[in-house]
């Protein structure tokens, strides 16, 4: 659930905005926004809401938070002592998202980083979409939305300070003039406007700037400018120097690698989002330059879902705190090889004659850390053998580590695990890439490309590019492009720009049995628990709950919530699912031909095929274990809930293909231990709406040989 206040009060769950309803009701949600996880007490809404409050107003207070909860769900607004709190997520409120991108602005800048600041000022900003706390009550809005603009224009004036220190006046001119005419009372914009005209030798202009407003605040007030802006003026008549553009110099302490090549990629021009990501490894970074060790913080994830583009993000944003310099190796375009990279590494930091011996490379690298503070960014790690070594041990020094998997065989590691993107953010991205103006003319398609793209940040980038590609086409076209399910990884395409590539990274790097879960499980589009795995890949229980860890660890298999049994469900991201899909029909050594999903879009079919009754009639009864049989018939009080077998008999044809439950519990016996037996019938008979595996006849267990 993401909530906006910067624009219209809204509230999103995957992607829609969701019926508030009057301006009464998102004044009240708004009210509970701005203190988010803290509790409101009735008083304070009362007199947030009402400029005179009605004798009903505890009630309607009441009945609106009602309202919001059946829209928001039950949970969202809890009732506590005399008020009411709202439960958000951690970075799902723009306003939050906002306070702290300036925050780490300020941060940077009195770090000296201003390019930084300004980065995370214009990223902050962007997310502005209007006036704030539009749609809600008069009264609330008129008191509230001031101290609100009024944070605004302040991270736009640091915005504009730190940019100016980076010597882009001429690009500012235009901007700054626009905000001083909008608040001409405003001395701080209207001095930043003065140097920017100054130093494009524009002097009588600035001046002029100066004069009208003296002019402006003696007929409003009576006062006359304040004394900055008046020894700005001096300064302007006298050409002081100290108002020249910054010149760009490198500190003595890192002078020696100056001339050497960049040893970071760069950061990429349309970065968005992961503010709440990159003010914890701020602060990890932070707390460990305190200690007496290294700090060592792994970035794990999904295929696509922006782990490198972060890494560097941090490196540059954190590069200031490393004065002896900062490095970065693909372990990837090393093969994985520890003792590659390592040699890449010393050439980073100076070292022309490597050494062959690999206890050599190692000793040469830790002395040339021990004592200096130096920045390693490992990006792509396939396994904690690749990175243990490379990984600094001298106080003062820090790596990122970049992985699928959160690499627990690693100690010391603090762990951030990425997401997709929540749906304001990709629709941020992605107007990012194609322009401001032609995503808001085209809102919906925006928000459906998102969604369609599973906010994953790679798959946006690259729609983003395709339409780039046609400034002149429609937005919706492309989205109706991708609607098309066996399609979309051939539209997610451009340039170098592949996500099917990146997505076919991921299966080489699983062990044998994950490969074949990967095959036979992601072709199927509902959910799924451990005992239906392990039913269908013919292997214990455990094994099942093993296989199913090492996809997750992978970041290919995502957290599901539970089925009606209790159990942990998963299911595979619908990209992800689809490259399985092509995956599994693509090896027909591995996965048979004739259980091998077709390329249309519908690919679980609702009926079986014509070969499924053979493959459950052909099962001979030797292969039943002794007793198997027996085991399920005599639980079935202790697993069927009351009236399941009615629910189960009352709708055959809608759910359960002809023979299908024989065959599950066939199946149960002959290749899952006892324990896998029990939860698939426990599944079968409590869950008949959702029967994830009889409705998959394709993926008939023991079926996939040359695994």
């Amino acid at each position: 659930m993401e909530f906006s206040l910067l624009g219209p009060v809204e509230a999103r769950d995957g992607g829609g905005a969701l019926p508030l309803g009057g301006a009464l009701r998102r004044a009240l949600l708004a009210a509970l926004l701005l203190e988010p996880g803290r509790v409101v007490s009735d008083d304070s809404l009362v007199s947030s809401l009402w400029a005179v409050p009605p004798a009903t107003a505890r009630a309607q207070i009441r009945q609106h938070v009602s309202a919001l909860r059946r829209v928001l769900g039950t949970g969202t607004i809890v009732r506590r002592g005399s008020g009411y709190v709202l439960a958000a997520e951690p970075g799902s409120v723009d306003l939050e998202v906002f306070a702290r991108g300036a925050e780490l602005a300020r941060a940077a800048t009195a770090a000296g980083r201003t390019a930084d600041a300004a980065a995370l000022l214009r990223e902050a900003l962007a997310l502005w979409h209007g006036e704030p706390l539009g749609g809600a009550a008069y009264d609330f809005v008129r008191r509230t939305a001031p101290a609100l603009e009024e944070r605004r224009l302040a991270a736009l004036e640091d915005c504009f300070e730190a940019e100016l220190a980076e010597g882009c006046h001429g690009e500012l001119v235009g901007e700054i003039l626009a905000q001083v005419e909008q608040h001409p009372l405003r001395e701080r914009m209207r001095g930043q406007l003065m140097i920017a005209l100054y130093r494009c030798g524009r002097q009588s202009e600035a001046l002029e700037v100066f004069r009208q407003g003296g002019r402006l605040l003696r007929e409003e007030t009576g006062l006359d400018l304040g004394a900055r802006l008046r020894a700005l003026e001096r300064a302007i008549h006298a050409e002081d120097p100290a108002l020249d553009p910054p010149v760009r110099t490198v500190s003595p302490a890192r002078a020696d690698t100056a001339a050497q090549p960049p040893r970071l990629p760069a950061v990429l021009a349309d970065f968005t989002g992961r503010d709440a990501e990159i003010t914890r490894v701020s602060a990890v970074f932070g707390e460990g330059a305190r200690g007496d060790r290294p700090t060592l913080c792994a970035i794990s994830g999904a295929p696509g879902v922006g782990k490198s583009a972060l890494a560097v993000r941090l490196a540059h944003l954190l590069g200031g705190d490393f004065p002896d310099g900062c490095v970065h190796v693909d372990l990837r375009e090393h093969g994985g090889d520890p003792a590659r990279a390592l040699a890449r590494l010393l050439r980073l930091l100076g070292v022309a004659d490597v050494p062959d011996a690999w206890e050599e490379r190692v000793d040469r690298y830790l002395d040339l850390l021990s004592g200096r503070r130096i920045l390693v960014v490992l990006d792509n790690a396939e396994g904690e053998a690749a990175v243990r070594p490379l990984l600094p041990q001298a106080p003062g020094c820090a790596a990122l580590v970049t992985a699928r998997g959160p690499l627990p065989g690693l100690s010391g590691l603090h762990r951030i695990e990425l997401r997709p993107f929540p749906s304001v953010t990709a629709c941020e991205l992605l107007a990012r890439v194609i322009g401001r103006t032609r995503a808001q003319a085209e809102p919906r398609a925006v928000a459906e490309i998102a969604e369609l793209c599973g906010r994953l940040p790679l798959a946006l980038r690259i729609a983003g590019a395709r339409l780039a590609l046609r400034p002149h086409g429609q937005v919706a076209r492309f989205a109706a492009r991708l609607r098309d399910a066996p399609r979309r990884l051939d539209e997610l395409h451009a340039a170098d720009l592949d996500l099917r590539r990146v997505l076919a990274t991921a299966p080489p790097a699983l062990t044998v049995p994950a490969r074949k879960a990967f095959a036979v499980l992601g072709v199927r589009p509902l959910r799924f628990c451990a005992a239906e795995a392990a039913v269908v890949l013919g292997m214990s229980l455990e094994h099942a709950e093993d296989v199913i860890d090492e996809l997750a660890g992978a970041g290919l298999v995502e957290f599901a919530g539970y089925d009606p049994s209790g159990h942990d469900a998963y299911r595979f991201p619908e990209l992800l699912r689809l490259y399985a899909i092509e995956y599994a029909s693509e090896r027909p050594s591995e996965h048979p031909s004739e259980h091998a999903p077709e390329r249309p879009s519908e690919h679980a079919p609702e009926r079986p095929s014509e070969h499924a009754s053979e493959h459950v009639s052909e099962r001979p009864s030797e292969h039943v274990p002794e007793g198997a049989s027996e085991h399920v018939s005599e639980r079935p009080s202790e697993h069927v809930p009351e009236g399941a077998s009615e629910h189960v008999s009352e709708r055959p044809s809608e759910h359960v293909p002809e023979g299908a439950s024989e065959h599950v519990l066939e199946r149960a016996s002959e290749h899952a231990d006892e324990r896998a037996s029990e939860h698939v019938l426990e599944y079968v008979l409590g869950n008949a709406s959702d029967h994830a595996v009889v409705r998959t006849p394709e993926c008939v267990p023991g079926e996939v040989p040359g695994w």
